[in-house]
């Protein structure tokens, strides 16, 4: 069996059947807690995405207890901005599972990478349908708490723009629940951490807004709005330093946004998801 299960995280699944119904296809992925593979549901004929939690992280009670918290949010959301949830399980080898949608397109990350600044106009549309998104996660009680480009996906659409799909909610939390991780800890990526997080203070969904604002400064600008050498300096600019401005070029109205949504203290935020898309969808009037 331990033969077996060291085989299946080198990616040699291929060929495997999950849960009785998923035929393994291929390795697509390798993730700090999971491996992803491509698979056949053969109920639907529809291929799948399959994240099996790494054995490493498996013989982890905390990231066993994570991986589980992951199923357990996705599976209260149900929206065109979110990944859906399909499935969960366990292995002949016990090991946890879980069965997404799979998304074909690129993430966020990869297209700034590309193209650095993003037409304004996209941009805004981007960060508009990762608000809807997210105003359902919030909806459901849970804050996100790692959104960066890297966890937004964009899937052609028959629309004007791609679909936006919001992804990973390996650190999500019930907004009120004790933490996972241990106490002080900072989980997430510290470009997108909202200030009140640094100070250990409680957080709401206005700290998701704050990742927010930065995504959209990133979009608008090919960077984020702080850039530091070293994580101390990083966090002092988030605690301390205001947003560089936007390209006079670009209108007033999403400075404003931006400006708004990258507040030091959350009371000086937009009070939800919903509002800043609001905001956003005003300021995107001005751009003609």
């Amino acid at each position: 069996m331990v033969r077996a299960v060291v085989a299946a995280d080198r990616g040699d699944r291929i060929g495997q059947i999950i849960g009785r119904q998923f035929r393994v296809d291929a390795l697509i992925g390798k993730g700090a807690m999971a491996d992803v593979y491509r698979a056949l549901d053969l109920s639907t004929s529809a291929y799948v995405a399959l994240k099996v939690l790494r054995h490493a992280i498996e013989a982890d009670p905390a990231g066993r207890q994570r991986f589980a918290r992951e199923a357990d949010v996705q599976a209260l959301l149900r929206h065109r901005n979110v990944a859906a949830l399909l499935a969960t399980g366990v292995t002949v080898h016990d090991e946890p599972y879980l069965v997404v949608e799979l998304l074909r397109g690129k993430s966020l990350r990869d297209v700034i990478k590309t193209e650095q600044r993003i037409d304004p106009r996209r941009a805004t549309s981007y960060a508009w349908q990762a608000l809807q998104g997210l105003a359902e996660v919030h909806a459901a009680g849970i804050l996100h708490r790692d959104l960066k480009p890297a966890n937004i996906m964009l899937e052609p659409s028959a629309g004007p723009t791609e679909r936006v799909v919001l992804i990973d909610f390996g650190f999500a939390s019930f907004e009120g629940s004790a933490r996972l991780t241990q106490q002080g800890a900072v989980v997430g990526s510290l470009t997108y951490i909202a200030p009140e997080r640094l100070r250990g203070e409680p957080i709401d969904q206005r700290s998701d807004l704050y990742a927010m604002g930065v995504i959209l400064y990133e979009l608008l600008t090919g960077a984020p709005p702080f850039v530091a050498q070293s994580d101390f300096d990083l966090v002092e600019m988030h605690l301390e330093a205001p947003p560089p401005p936007l390209d006079p070029a670009l209108p007033r109205e999403l400075d404003a946004v931006i400006a708004q949504s990258l507040s030091k203290h959350p009371d000086d935020r937009y009070p939800d998801a919903t509002a800043m898309a609001d905001a956003l969808a005003r300021a995107a009037v001005a751009l003609g």
